[in-house]
This record gives structure tokens, C-alpha cells and sequence, in this order.
């Protein structure tokens, strides 16, 4: 039978890619016999891979100390205490590299950090062969990849400490030797076995994806961890700087002294907390459902009961409620209108004894204050509950002095409680402890009331 000219030519023309694939299968066929596919070892034994597993060890201890060392030197504007593992004297010095641009790629990833995640992704792929022999051959390749990535960095590093920079890192130096000597393992492990990558792959496709994306993931959830940690350092780091400076007697003194001067239109009706002849005042402006407000009302009659020849605390009622503060933007602190009233009604039937162990209760059940329990709490006090019924009506006295408080703060354009006032200053409510008192102190003195002025207790 006669074969046409153009199938010939078709035939002829495929051949050469054929008579290829051929050979190729038939030099895979012939290597196949001198491999065991079933009981292992695939590609190599295991020795060498421990070899790897000790080197990757090593590594990972001397990336892990200089990613420890970098978060704590990028992270920590105080003093870092100085590690024997660095030897941080003359040009040994791991934290003035750290420190430098050089330990920062792309203006963003920390060299150290990136060297943690390849040492974690290489014993993970070091693991994985040991106890997967199918694995083995797609390992070494991935090894193979990996380590001739990292040695580019090592001479850049290497190159960096040597002219760049005035210190040298031994621990850069520890990794830079592993990635040198694992290099070195993984090639002469691969041109001993090269014959075998041409061998078809026997890994499953799962175990594949399994293998290269569980390394990246771990990999990157160690870079995750470390930036987050970083992050957190420093944000507790700009945490202390805000604290030490908000606490520094000289920045609250020219904070209270720049603070506007106000004219606080205090009556004989307000009640007050210590010796009324006391020449000082702190004024506070609260509200009975303000969580904030009853520990500043501990702390304020605390330093009051300190400083009895001194201060005063005058209490001025400022409910965030809308029924009868009209400038506030909703009910912030529902019936906490009704609350203020129920406390001043307990000053005009027992007087400021009664008024502040009024409000004592009233803090302390706080949590679990409901209307009902405002008599109750009047009974326990001693307190004739008929008058105190009267006194919590609309249109009581009570209810028209707690307009009147309100209305002052309405006037100063108040927003929140607490609201503490120094001789007509205000003091921000963080202002608290040994700190505030030496900054009133300096107020006190500053005064021109030389004859007033005694020393404040804390």
C-alpha cells in the first residue's frame, strides 16, 4: 500500500520529537532498576538529611537571637541591656548592625526576620523528608533553590560587614557559615544522585502541595509573629514615653497653669467634703453612673484626708442624662438625673455628712443601681423617707439645685464627667498620684498665697 506524500511528510516531521520522548523513557525505564521505589531509600538515605537538620538547628538558633535582638533595638527607645551573646564592646557589636539600614530590606523586612523564616521553612522541609520517603527527591530540590537564594544574601551580608559597616556580628557570621556549608551538602548530594532526577516523581500531588505550601505558611507566620511583636513592644514603648511625660510634675504644672481660668460660681448649698475653712479647692464636676468618676472620688477624698489644713473637695452634680442636662448628645447615663437628685436630697436632710456617705453607697452599688434602691439606701442612712419622697419630686428643691449644677457646666460647656477643677484650672482626669500632687503643690506655691501654703501629703 502506497502512503501519500503528505502523510509522510506529516510523519517525518514528528519524528525527531518522538525518537526524544523515547529516548528519554527508555533512559528512565533503564534507571529505574538501581532505585527502590517501595521501602526506601527514595533518592538518598536519611544521613544526609540529619546532617541538614543539625546545620538548620544552628541556623535557626542565630537568626532566632538576632530576630530577638532587632525587635528589641528597633522596638525600644530606653535602654536595651546589653547581651553577652553579642559581646556588644569595640567592633564586636550585633546591635549596632541591627540598628543600621542595612538590617532593613526593601525599607520594610527585617534581614533577621527573613533568615528565622528561611531556617524554619528549611527544617520543615528537612522533617518532612525524614519521615516521608516519597518526598525526598522534590525536598532536595526545594533545598537546592533555597540555599543558592540564600547565599546571594550571605555575600551581600558579608560584603556589608566587611566594608559598609565598623562592626562585626558573629552571629551573622554563624548563619552566613551555615548557608554556606548546607549549600555545600545539598550540591554534592544532588550531583551524587543527579541521575535520579530524571526519575518520575512518585510524591503525590497532595503531598506536594502539603510539602511547599505548609513550609511558606509557616514560614510567614513566623515573619507575622515577629512583626506583631515588634509592633507591640513599640506601641508599649510610646505607652511608657506618654506615661513618664503626662506624669512629669513640669509638663502637668504648665498644662494646669496654660489651662483657662474659670469662675466657678460655688454657693454655701454645695456640698463639701473636708474643712470648709481648707484655703484650697478642688472642684468635681460628676455623675453617680460614671465608672471613671468614682475612682476619681476615692482618690480626691483621699488626698483630701491627707491634707485636711489644705484642701477641699466641693462636689458639683453634672448627670450626662437629657431629661436635665440639654447639652448632651443622648442619655449617656439613663436615670442618672434621678440619682443626682436622690444625693442632694440626702445633703438637705442630713447635711454633707450625710450626702457624701449617700454617694459612698451610690458608687459602691454602681453596677447594680436601679431606682428603687435610691430609699432603700436613704432608710439605711437614717434618713426620714417621707421628706426624702418629697424631695425626689420634679419640682423640689432638690430637683431645681440639680439644674442649677447642671446649668454651670452647661455654661463652661462641659461634655464629660469626671471634670476636676484646681483654683478655677482644670486638671486632666489622668492626672493622678504622687506626680499631680507635687505639680499642685508647685501651683500652691506659685500662687502668691505664701501665708496658705502648706506641704501636700501623698
Amino acid at each position: 500500500m502506497t502512503v501519500p506524500l503528505k502523510m509522510r511528510t506529516e510523519n517525518e516531521s514528528q519524528n525527531p520529537l518522538k525518537r526524544l520522548w523515547k529516548r528519554r523513557q527508555a533512559r528512565i525505564s533503564a534507571l529505574a532498576g538501581h532505585v527502590r521505589f517501595d521501602g526506601g531509600p527514595y533518592f538518598t538515605t536519611y544521613h544526609c538529611f540529619l546532617i541538614l537538620l543539625v546545620l538548620g538547628a544552628i541556623g535557626l538558633f542565630a537568626a532566632g537571637f538576632l530576630t530577638y535582638r532587632h525587635v528589641v533595638v528597633v522596638s525600644t527607645s530606653g535602654h536595651v541591656t546589653e547581651s553577652g551573646l553579642c559581646r556588644a564592646s569595640g567592633s564586636i557589636n550585633c546591635d549596632e548592625i541591627l540598628r543600621s539600614d542595612y538590617s532593613i530590606l526593601f525599607g520594610y523586612f527585617p534581614s533577621a526576620v527573613l533568615g528565622l523564616m528561611g531556617f524554619v521553612f528549611v527544617l520543615w522541609l528537612v522533617l518532612n523528608g525524614l519521615v516521608n520517603n516519597r518526598s525526598r527527591k522534590i525536598v532536595w530540590a526545594a533545598l537546592l533553590l533555597y540555599f543558592f537564594a540564600a547565599i546571594g544574601f550571605s555575600w551581600y551580608y558579608a560584603y556589608v560587614m566587611a566594608f559598609e559597616v565598623d562592626f562585626i556580628c558573629p552571629w551573622c557570621i554563624v548563619v552566613h557559615v551555615v548557608n554556606f556549608i548546607s549549600l555545600i551538602v545539598v550540591l554534592v548530594v544532588a550531583i551524587r544522585n543527579r541521575r535520579k532526577f530524571l526519575l518520575p516523581e512518585i510524591s503525590t500531588v497532595a503531598e506536594r502541595f502539603y510539602l511547599i505550601l505548609g513550609g511558606v505558611a509557616i514560614s510567614l507566620l513566623v515573619f507575622l509573629g515577629s512583626v506583631l511583636w515588634e509592633k507591640s513592644l513599640s506601641f508599649a514603648d510610646v505607652k511608657d514615653q506618654y506615661e513618664a511625660l503626662a506624669n512629669d510634675p513640669v509638663v502637668i504644672r504648665a498644662v494646669i497653669r496654660g489651662a483657662p481660668e474659670h469662675k466657678i460660681a460655688l454657693t454655701p448649698e454645695h456640698p463639701v467634703y473636708g474643712s470648709p475653712n481648707a484655703p484650697y479647692s478642688l472642684i468635681l464636676f460628676s455623675d453617680f453612673k460614671c465608672p471613671l468618676c468614682a475612682r476619681t472620688h476615692e482618690f480626691l477624698k483621699k488626698l483630701v484626708d491627707k491634707n485636711p489644713e489644705a484642701l477641699k473637695l466641693v462636689f458639683i452634680n453634672y448627670p450626662l442624662e437629657k431629661q436635665c442636662n440639654r447639652i448632651v448628645a443622648g442619655d449617656l447615663h439613663p436615670g442618672a438625673c434621678v440619682i443626682a437628685r436622690a444625693a442632694y436630697a440626702a445633703y438637705l436632710l442630713g447635711g454633707p455628712k450625710a450626702f457624701w456617705a449617700y454617694a459612698n453607697e451610690l458608687f459602691a452599688s454602681q453596677k447594680k443601681l436601679k431606682p428603687e434602691m435610691l430609699p432603700e439606701i436613704a432608710g439605711k442612712l437614717g434618713l426620714d423617707l417621707d421628706k426624702f419622697g418629697q424631695l425626689m419630686k420634679p419640682d423640689s428643691i432638690a430637683a431645681k439645685k440639680i439644674e442649677q449644677d447642671v446649668q454651670i457646666g452647661v455654661n463652661m460647656n462641659l461634655s464629660s464627667t469626671p471634670q476636676i477643677f484646681f483654683e478655677g484650672r482644670r486638671i486632666p482626669e489622668t492626672f493622678q498620684g504622687q506626680f499631680l500632687v507635687e505639680a499642685l503643690q508647685s501651683l500652691m506655691e506659685s500662687g502668691g498665697q505664701e501665708s496658705k501654703v502648706t506641704k501636700l501629703k501623698w
